[in-house]
């Protein structure tokens, strides 16, 4: 008999499907995860664009603020006036704080080097210093000085002791044609603040869906089980069924052989007279193969398995024993077999 299959033959497909779905959760959470993170930066770069607009648009009002040749005339320390300085304070800190800025100004350049001309000053810098107005402007971000010497906008982003800022270097003309940069910073330490909460709550909506359908994971696992069950029992019984069906075939092949060994048998011992036979039409003879000339009986014992008993037909016993021929109740003796001669030719 054939061994039984190990029944825990087929787990390794089902810790195959495990995995498969394990792979599925986590692929589920990639995608959460990768959304999250691209949302974030589509978040943050909708925002940005936004502050961006308001920025330049800020810088573009600052002229407007100040008198139309007052980039002309601010060449040095002692060019513009006291009054005239604490005017454009006073103006451009007002625009700056009712825009939301922390801080709008303008910058001149003068040897290579750039100073505030026109900047909002907060109090606590009022007090800090008399006048603003000329003051160098020493960790002027780089991307400024480009803008300078390229004439083209630029935006920037920076964090010092005061926060994190983003700020635009408009490059302006005088009326006189004196180059001039006008700048706008607003801090975005809030924005990051804003673009995290929202990072966290796309998190957290995910992560609800993800628990919402965890009843419908649990209950296609739970079919899946089931249905795995229901395979391996009818695994178990088509084994059995296979053993049971290669012995029956063994039994039956056993006994075909059998039968087929005696049939092969009774075929050997059977032995048939078949073509023609040439028979003297007188006396009967039959000559064989070797040209013997044989009585009919001894011929047919020596090419068959036919053996002969001696009697009389009714039209002998008439012939040879008249007186017994209408005696019904009277039956000869059997006959003895004649003695068959030995072959002549």
């Amino acid at each position: 008999m054939k061994a039984t299959e190990n029944p825990n033959a087929g787990r390794p497909g089902g810790r195959s499907n495990l995995l498969l779905l394990a792979l599925c959760v986590l692929f589920y959470a990639s995608a959460v995860a990768g959304y999250d993170v691209w949302s974030y930066k589509e978040h943050k770069k909708t925002l940005l664009a936004e502050i961006d607009h308001n920025l330049l648009q800020a810088a573009r009002s600052l002229k407007y603020l100040l008198a139309p040749d007052f980039h002309d005339r601010a060449l040095a320390k002692d060019s513009i006036g006291k009054d005239e300085e604490l005017r454009n304070r006073r103006l451009v800190t007002d625009f700056g704080v009712e825009a939301g800025f922390k801080w709008v100004y303008t910058l001149a350049e003068k040897d290579g080097q750039f100073f505030f001309s026109a900047p909002s000053v907060s109090e606590e810098e009022a007090k800090e210093l008399d006048s603003w107005y000329f003051y160098p402007y020493e960790d002027m971000p780089p991307e400024f000085v480009a803008a300078w010497r390229e004439n083209r906008t630029v935006y920037v982003d920076y964090t010092d002791q005061w926060g994190t800022f983003r700020s635009v270097a408009l490059p302006e003309r005088s009326p006189g044609g004196r180059a001039y940069l006008a700048c706008a910073d607003r801090e975005i330490g809030d924005i990051d603040r804003l673009l995290r909460r929202n990072l966290l709550h796309s998190a957290a909506v995910a992560s609800f869906f993800l628990l919402a359908s965890l009843p419908f994971i649990l209950l296609l696992a739970h079919v899946y089980r089931a249905h795995t069950a229901d395979l391996k029992r009818l695994n178990a019984e088509l084994r059995v069924h296979k053993d049971t069906l290669e012995i029956q075939v063994q039994e039956r092949t056993a006994d075909l052989r059998k039968e087929t060994e005696r049939l092969q048998e009774a075929l050997a011992n059977v032995r048939t007279l078949s073509g023609l036979i040439p028979i003297c039409a007188h006396c009967k003879k039959i000559r064989d193969d070797k040209g013997y000339w044989n009585q009919l009986e001894l011929y047919i014992q020596q090419n068959s398995d036919a053996l002969f008993s001696h009697g009389l037909c009714p039209d002998c016993v008439q012939q040879l024993y008249p007186e017994f021929a209408n005696a019904d109740d009277v039956v000869p003796p059997p006959a003895t077999p004649p003695a068959v001669p030995p072959p002549s030719a």
